[in-house]
């Protein structure tokens, strides 16, 4: 038994050094944050609404991405930068039956791009996430600084970007209201063919326009 425990100890001690907390940038001029994240291969192959996410949340290991900071640390970056919370989905508009009856995120508007060792450039996350909607409409990723800053404190979800409009997410999707993926009208996961291979390093650029 105690060879048993030693064994668990010395594993979880292994995963947790796998996922070192690092610091986002702030840089005011620039309008942007940059969040040091990792790849989740999971999520090359399998849906999720969620973008990213921080790695010791509760929604950690449901994203495309896992961050290696705090939720938390996102908001106070965001509100650094001037950006403005909307704070109008609340957790009953998630009950909606479909997105005719949802409600679309408010907010600051967002825009995300991704770069790490090799990928020549700022990767779009429209590029970097692969969109798949049963009437084949095409909405672009719109994100906004949604806010949810008491439900993140309470809760601890750990939900950076959603891709849908979200009450847990501290930045969501206003393409797609509350409802639409309970009537599974659209389904979202990372696209193979653009993102690094699972657990790849990245840097999360999000930037706030004005």
């Amino acid at each position: 038994m105690k060879k048993f425990l030693l064994v668990m100890a010395v594993l979880c001690a292994l995963v947790s050094a796998s996922f070192a907390e690092e610091s986002l940038i702030v840089d005011k001029e620039k309008g942007e944050i940059i969040i040091p994240a990792e790849v989740n291969g999971k999520y090359l192959v399998s849906p999720t609404k969620h973008a990213l996410s921080y790695y010791k949340g509760g929604n950690g290991e449901k994203s495309i991405m896992r961050a290696l900071v705090s939720e938390i640390d996102y908001y106070n970056a965001l509100t650094e930068l001037g950006a403005v919370p909307g704070n109008n989905i609340k957790p009953e508009d998630m009950k909606a039956r479909n997105s005719s009856e949802g409600k679309s995120t408010e907010g600051s508007k967002l825009t995300v791009f991704l770069t790490w060792e090799g990928s020549n450039g700022e990767i779009p996350l429209d590029d970097a996430v692969i969109t798949t909607v049963a009437n084949g409409e095409v909405r672009p990723i719109d994100l906004r600084f949604t806010g949810n800053l008491d439900f993140a404190m309470r809760s601890h979800p750990g939900c950076f970007i959603c891709l849908d409009s979200c009450a847990a997410g501290i930045s969501t999707n206003a393409a797609w209201p509350t409802g639409a993926m309970n009537n599974k009208e659209v389904s979202f996961k990372g696209n193979v063919k653009i993102l690094p291979p699972d657990g790849t390093k990245v840097n999360v650029i999000v930037r706030l326009v004005k």
